[in-house]
C-alpha cells in the first residue's frame, strides 16, 4: 500500500483496490440522478463593472476558454443586474471580482446544456488552485480566520479516486466549533455504480466532518451572523492522488456529487452558501456576505 499524507485544504489519500476506474475528460458524461448528480462542471473568472442603476457597463474573463463557452459567459455577465452600490448613500460606479461555476448536463446523445451553477463576487481577485497551495505551504503568523489547532492527520484506505469535501462551520467567538454541517461533497472523474460512488463519497463525509469538529481557528474567524453571536466559515478538503491537479479553472471536469446541505443557521443567507464547485480546495472560508448583490428571484436553495 502506498502512503499518502493529508492536511485540512488539502486531503490526499492512501490508494488501494481499484473498484472504480478514472474517466477520460473532458467527455460530457452523464450517468442520471441516482444517488448523485452527475454533471461536468467548469469555474471561470474575472471582473466587471456597474453603474449607478446595477447594470454592467464592461467586463473581463481571465480564464481561457472555448470560443463558443467564453460567448456563453459574455452574455449571461451582460445580463446581470445589480443592487445599487452605494458610497456616502449615493449610488456609483463599482467593480468587483467574480468566480462563476458552469454546469454542462448531457441533452440527448450528441449535446449538452450549459447553465450557472454558482455565481461568487469580491472586492479582490479569486484565488487560484496554484496560490492556495503556496497559502498551505506557507502559513505565515495566524492572526484571523486561520487555524489555530487541528488534530493529527487521519489515514484512509479507498480507492484510487479524487474527491471533495465542503464543511459548514458555525463558530463559537473563541474559535471552537459550535456545530459542522456538510455542505456537499463529490468525487472527480469517476465511473461507477451510484451506489459504490455514494458509499465512498460517504466515506470522505466522515473524514472530513470528525476532523472539521476537532480544529479551533483564531478567535473570531468567519463571518458574524445577524442577530447572533456566533461565526459561519467553511472548510474544504480535498481527497486527492499525489501531484493531482484539482482546480478545475477552464477544464471540464466531471463530478458526481450528492445535493447541497443548507445547516439551518445559514438558510436565511442565500448569499453565503458555499458548493463544491465553489472553492479551490485550500484553507478557511470565511463565507462573507458580499457587498455586490444581484437582483434575483428571492434566492432560493440551488
Amino acid at each position: 500500500m502506498i502512503k499518502r499524507s493529508m492536511m485540512v485544504g488539502l486531503a490526499l489519500v492512501l490508494l488501494a483496490g481499484p473498484a472504480m476506474t478514472q474517466a477520460k475528460e473532458p467527455g460530457l458524461v452523464t450517468f442520471d440522478r441516482g444517488l448523485t448528480e452527475s454533471v461536468m462542471t467548469m469555474r471561470v473568472r474575472g471582473d466587471l463593472t456597474f453603474g449607478p442603476d446595477g447594470v454592467v457597463k464592461e467586463h473581463h474573463i481571465a480564464t481561457k476558454l472555448d470560443p463558443k463557452v467564453a460567448e456563453y459567459v459574455d452574455r449571461t455577465v451582460d445580463k446581470l443586474k445589480f443592487h445599487p452600490y452605494l458610497q456616502d448613500g449615493v449610488p456609483v460606479n463599482a467593480k468587483t471580482y467574480f468566480q462563476m461555476t458552469l454546469a454542462a448536463r448531457a441533452n440527448g446523445a450528441d449535446s449538452y446544456e450549459l447553465s450557472v451553477d454558482a455565481l461568487h463576487f469580491n472586492d479582490k481577485a479569486f484565488k487560484t488552485w496554484q496560490e492556495e497551495l503556496e497559502k498551505l505551504k506557507n502559513p505565515g503568523k495566524c492572526v484571523e480566520n486561520c487555524i489555530v489547532s487541528q488534530p493529527p492527520p487521519p489515514r484512509y484506505a479507498g480507492v484510487q479516486v479524487n474527491g471533495g469535501v465542503i464543511v459548514h462551520l458555525y463558530l463559537n467567538p473563541d474559535g471552537t466549533v459550535a456545530d459542522a454541517v456538510v455542505g456537499q461533497s463529490a468525487l472527480y472523474s469517476v465511473r461507477g455504480m451510484d451506489r459504490l460512488i455514494d458509499n465512498v463519497r460517504k466515506q470522505f463525509e466522515k473524514i472530513a466532518l470528525n476532523y472539521a469538529r476537532k480544529v479551533r481557528f483564531a478567535p473570531g474567524s468567519g463571518s458574524p451572523l445577524v442577530g447572533d453571536n456566533h461565526f459561519v466559515g467553511a472548510l474544504p478538503f480535498d481527497f486527492a492522488m499525489e501531484n493531482t491537479k484539482t482546480d478545475n479553472e477552464g477544464i471540464w471536469r466531471l463530478e458526481q456529487r450528492s445535493h447541497r446541505n443548507i445547516a439551518s443557521w445559514l438558510a436565511n443567507d442565500p448569499d453565503r452558501w458555499i458548493g463544491i464547485s465553489d472553492t479551490t480546495g485550500g484553507g478557511f472560508v470565511a463565507m462573507k456576505d458580499s457587498p455586490y448583490k444581484l437582483i434575483s428571484d428571492g434566492g432560493k436553495a440551488p
